[in-house]
């Protein structure tokens, strides 16, 4: 296992505490839930006081976090950039840790399905040095040719990820995402599923650009405006992963005649790729004046723009609950060989079933 089980009762008192300070509970408050005094929460949060399993559980439904998160260690990599929550923390930090801690079981969930051995490994996508753009698309082509897509538009993301190792839940908040890879070729990626469907499509690309890429722990949560070289490399990759330079200038010499809005209306809904980006890969390619690209951006494209131009609206892709079908294979094959509970299954399928609707288990073997 990557995370492993804290030892101590004054770590499980701090886990207990930073997790109900990213709930913005008092002391007072969270202790009227769990039905104990606040001098008993408080002794917890300082490890002066043991836990019932018990009030754990309590702990845990009030927190909204499961059990696992509060007995077993953040990885370390997690740890080294993590800011200490205090009583007076900002959303942004609460958020942080919340979607952490979701990246956290998220890492878990899918350790018990390699160790059960229904997520296989898969290898990993040759590493290269990412120095300039034109690096970072030619990686973003290799990738491709990994996944065996190397044209045309990408399929549901979550699907394009786990070809390369990389395992996505969507989540109901509104951030863009974060991903951990503890190892080459296998890692985890939790994104916020509020955003535009274009939008989580290039933020699911981007994660994959980490984790291709070797970058161990990644969060985009509380990140500043002014991104660095890095992520601006890693944003070009994304974008190229998505839509191709060569389909790009393909599609454009396609429709001589055509205005740039048009075109790029066409190529939004063909790629499924968010309107800024598309626009943006336009100018990055020269198709499209500085001056003209801010009239662009402006010019964001409604449905029925879609619809006119396209002939329906893209689909959507990576809502809320989402996760890849390796992932859902591997969780229906563990339930039907009675590896894990109905319960359990329904719980790694993030909503896609629910108990009724799963699979006949095998029988045993005679």
């Amino acid at each position: 296992m990557t995370t492993d089980a804290i030892e101590t009762l004054a770590e499980l008192g701090q886990r207990i505490r930073e997790a109900r300070l990213a709930a913005a509970l008092s002391q007072a408050e969270l202790a009227v839930q769990i039905g104990l005094e606040r001098s008993a929460l408080v002794k917890v949060e300082t490890g002066d006081r043991k836990v019932s399993a018990l009030e754990l559980l309590r702990i845990s439904d009030a927190l909204g976090l499961p059990l696992s998160h509060f007995v077993h260690r953040s990885p370390p990599a997690m740890v080294s950039r993590r800011e200490s929550l205090s009583d007076d923390a900002e959303a942004v930090q609460r958020t942080k840790y919340r979607i952490d801690a979701l990246l956290e079981g998220h890492l878990r969930d899918a350790e018990q399905l390699r160790s059960l051995q229904e997520l296989a490994d898969i290898g990993s996508v040759p590493r290269a040095t990412v120095r300039d753009a034109d690096s970072a698309r030619a990686y973003a082509r290799t990738v491709r040719a990994f996944a065996e897509i190397p044209i045309g538009p990408l399929p549901p993301l979550a699907d394009v990820a786990e070809r390369v190792g990389l395992y996505i839940l969507v989540a109901d908040f509104d951030v863009d995402g974060s991903s951990l890879s503890p190892a080459p070729g296998f890692g985890v990626a939790v994104l916020g599923g509020h955003a535009p469907s274009g939008r989580r499509r290039f933020t699911a690309a981007h994660e994959i650009g980490h984790h291709v890429l070797g970058d161990e722990y990644q969060s985009d949560v509380g990140v500043a405006a002014s991104r660095d070289e890095r992520e601006k490399l890693i944003d070009v990759f994304a974008g190229e992963l998505l839509l191709p330079s060569d389909e790009l200038l393909a599609e454009w010499s396609r429709h001589p005649g055509e205005d740039s809005w048009t075109r790029l209306v066409r190529l939004a809904a063909t790629y499924r790729i968010s309107w800024t980006a598309v626009v943006r890969a336009a100018c990055q390619r020269k198709l499209i004046a500085k001056a003209e690209t801010q009239a662009l951006y402006a010019r964001t494209p409604q449905r029925g723009d879609f619809m006119a131009i396209y002939g329906d609206v893209p689909l959507e892709d990576l809502s809320v609950g989402a996760v890849g079908p390796r992932w859902k294979k591997a969780v229906l094959a563990a339930y039907r060989s009675s590896r894990i509970t109905k319960a359990r299954a329904v719980e790694l399928l993030h909503g896609a079933l629910t108990e009724e609707e799963l699979p006949t288990v095998d029988e045993p073997r005679p």
